[in-house]
């Protein structure tokens, strides 16, 4: 059944819009109106307003004064009116404690994860009535705060499973639109610049960051301008110091534990860390001309990996299932047909492999922009609170040797590694061509365009457009292995500064990931010796992040220690 989400400030009138739409409809069939504010004894204002409310409605709807939305959801037939989501957090919160008790967050988070699978199984039809809270000043307390930055996220996630969703706004209706954006054509379109792909993306999308809905739009860069990334939050990031420095422990005693939650409060420009509610997993494809001669297996497998991660049944999916993540793979440039997968999958191609770098250029200076604007779109669409993305395509982690060796001067012996797995002859060559292509993009290796058209990708232009898009909309990313690394020194150079809004997931065991790494100033959060790709060392540090939050935000504090 159909599940509508009304948006709107204070008296922009969303509950009579949603209350009208339902009256209109031919076909309502039984209507409960859910009133989910509960009791205010003492409180006239406030029981007026009720009374208003109440009048207004037909006297043929049953009205439920509930709190434990989830439930009613589960069970309910006809349709439902939910008014509103913003009192059925505060009393969500009145529950827990949640808003003096950092701890008591953890509860908070399965409230809304239990809404959540209700609004998506349930049978009814349903209005879901919401504040749009996040649009005025910084509120001045931090409970203010808290709340607006969890009502953000709960908007998100419903507004993710919902058939429309709509602003009110004095109390007339602007419809947004979906989260996934009208694809560009595959001729024409596929060439656009990026100002003209850009622009069409900000009209279209809102932004997220980590906790926080829609604290920065994406930057509206031009040719020949950088983005800019969003700022982080100096003063949450002082105050967490100060509030970890305080806990029950001796000072560093955790350790990186200690320094990503700090890193990831500057992020969620709150000092009350919350783990990620909604991880986002990206996977890029593409294929490339040297493949044949640097790789253990044939270019069919990437084809066949993409049908693979697509049906849920790779490695990345296993991972994600396990770590409460979600994922999809889009074809950038794999050199195959892929019309029996979904239509998403394929919707920003913009090539079919690319020419041999150590001779030719890889892919036109015009395919290299889409590939770009394509990344930067992927990376706005999904309402995500923290981003991954992986690789997928035989013969990438050549490419991305010679990337790595042309952006930080390490030879082509220090930067080539056996990838697939290639015996030593193989190796050799594949060092050899990683030399040429270093030599070919000696010229434009300061020109981050040029350089992907003459030794990059579709994939990897795509990559590196994820990862500046991500970080101009001011959304934490989780980096995997040497591939994406090498994506991340060129957004680096389209939009300086996007390194302040990673983290290094894993160390690959490919040799240039650690000059990558030391070239962005990242250190690594886990060392597994992996070198698959898809994203599955970031993910494989998911877990120690949440580890980090759950320091960070439920222990006691020294100063409340008993100590006799």
């Amino acid at each position: 059944m159909e599940k509508i989400l009304v948006l709107g400030g204070a008296r922009s009138g969303k509950s009579a819009l949603a209350e009208r739409w339902v009256t209109e409809l031919p076909d309502a069939g039984p209507v409960t109106y859910v009133a989910t504010a509960g009791d205010r004894p003492g409180d006239d204002e406030w029981a007026e307003r009720v009374r208003r409310h109440r009048a207004r409605r037909p006297a043929s709807w049953r009205t439920l004064e509930e709190t434990d939305v989830a439930a009613v959801l589960r069970t309910a037939e006809g349709t439902l009116v939910v008014d509103c989501l913003s009192l059925w957090l505060t009393a969500v919160l009145d529950g827990t404690g949640a808003w003096e008790d950092a701890g008591a967050l953890v509860r908070v988070d399965a409230a809304v994860d239990e809404l959540i699978d209700a609004w998506r199984s349930s049978r009814a039809r349903i209005v879901a009535v919401s504040n749009e809270v996040g649009s005025g000043i910084v509120p001045a307390t931090p409970s203010g705060r808290l709340f607006r930055d969890l009502l953000g996220t709960v908007n998100q996630r419903v507004a993710a499973d919902a058939h429309r969703v709509v602003l009110c706004v004095a109390g007339r209706a602007l419809e947004l639109p979906a989260a996934t954006p009208i694809p560009p054509a595959s001729t024409s379109a596929d060439l656009m610049p990026p100002s003209a792909a850009e622009s069409s993306s900000v009209t279209l999308r809102c932004s997220t960051t980590l906790g926080r809905a829609s604290r920065h739009a994406p930057s509206q860069t031009m040719e020949g301008h950088p983005g800019v990334p969003a700022p982080v939050d100096a003063e949450a990031e002082r105050a967490a110091r100060e509030r970890v420095d305080g806990l029950a422990k001796p000072v560093g005693s955790l350790g990186r534990l200690e320094e990503i939650g700090v890193w990831l409060a500057a992020r969620q420009g709150s000092p009350v860390l919350r783990p990620p509610a909604r991880v986002g997993v990206t996977v890029i494809a593409g294929d490339h001309g040297i493949a044949e001669l640097t790789s253990a297996y044939p270019a069919a497998v990437t084809p066949a990996m993409v049908r693979t991660v697509a049906a849920g049944k790779a490695a990345i999916n296993a991972l994600a299932s396990e770590h409460g993540a979600f994922v999809r793979v889009r074809d950038l440039g794999v050199d195959a047909d892929l019309g029996d997968v979904a239509p998403e999958v394929t919707e920003h191609k913009v090539s079919r492999g690319t020419g041999r770098i150590d001779v030719e250029d890889a892919l036109p200076r015009e395919q290299v922009r889409a590939a770009i604007a394509a990344g930067r779109t992927l990376a706005g669409d999904l309402s995500a609170d923290l981003l991954i993305v992986g690789d997928l395509g035989i013969g990438n982690t050549t490419i991305a040797a010679a990337l790595i060796g042309s952006i930080t001067g390490i030879d082509a012996e220090k930067a080539t590694g056996r990838g697939t797995g290639i015996d030593d002859a193989t190796l050799h060559r594949k060092t050899e061509i990683v030399a040429r292509a270093i030599e070919r993009a000696r010229p434009v290796r300061d020109e981050p365009e040029d350089l992907l058209a003459r030794i990059g990708g579709a994939d990897l232009a795509a990559m590196a457009g994820f990862l500046a898009g991500a970080a101009e909309r001011g959304v934490p990313v989780l980096l995997d292995g040497v591939v994406v690394t090498a994506a991340a020194l060129v957004a680096e150079a389209i939009t300086p500064g996007s390194s302040t809004w990673w983290l290094a997931g894993h160390r690959s065991v490919e040799p240039a990931h650690d000059a990558a790494l030391d070239h962005l100033g990242l250190e690594p959060i886990v060392d597994l010796r992996m070198r698959l790709g898809e994203g599955t060392g970031a993910l494989a540090a998911l877990p120690v992040l949440r580890s980090a939050v759950a320091i960070c935000s439920r222990m006691a504090a020294l100063a409340d220690l008993d100590l006799g």
